[in-house]
């Protein structure tokens, strides 16, 4: 455990996470992150756009991710026929060799969304902040798009935040059912 901790040291990982995500879970990374970031002096700039990245993403994972865990029934044993489910991911916040503060997230999604997510955040590549804000707004007012569990802002909010700093990757899974998507901005 110590050479992997090492490790993830030496290449600037501070947070890393991989597994079932809820709310729950969302809340207590969250307040670990917020206090992290008081403790060194975070610059607030660069605290609230990290801290705005983290959220936008795990909730993406939250409400999106194709891979489920079921939940531990209330023996502590086995799984309750009738309980719920968490969506996986991954996620990673560290420092780049730059400096530069950074929120990796992952998750599983379906091969027939790909197409679609990539359309959407290559159309906001290259944007300015101003005109991300512009476009935030114009989306709030329109009514969410269809199949989304939300206003449909979470990667303008992402890419605005990270003021062009993000990038994203999606890569197939061996069994060529699902793709592994992977978004990362940076501060």
């Amino acid at each position: 455990m110590d050479a992997l901790r090492s490790q993830l040291k030496r290449q600037g990982v501070l947070f890393s996470y991989s597994g079932a995500l809820n709310e729950a879970i969302l809340y207590g990374i969250g307040q670990a992150l917020q206090t992290h970031m008081f403790e060194i002096k975070l610059d607030s700039k660069v605290s609230r756009g990290l801290f705005s990245a983290f959220v936008e993403q795990v909730q993406n994972v939250i409400r999106y991710s194709r891979e489920e865990e079921r939940t531990p029934g209330d023996d502590g044993g086995e799984l309750d026929p009738e309980g719920s489910t968490m969506k996986v991911g991954i996620l990673t916040i560290g420092v780049k060799p730059d400096g530069r503060r950074y929120v990796a997230c992952g998750n599983l999604i379906d091969n027939t969304d790909v197409t679609r997510i990539r359309e959407t955040l290559e159309a906001i590549r290259g944007m300015k902040r101003k005109e991300l804000s512009g476009l935030l707004r114009e989306m709030l007012k329109k009514p969410p798009p269809e199949g989304s569990k939300g206003a449909g802002v979470g990667f303008i909010s992402i890419a605005r935040e990270a003021d062009g700093n993000w990038d994203y990757d999606m890569v197939p899974t061996a069994d060529g059912q699902h793709t592994f998507f992977c978004l990362e901005a940076s501060f």
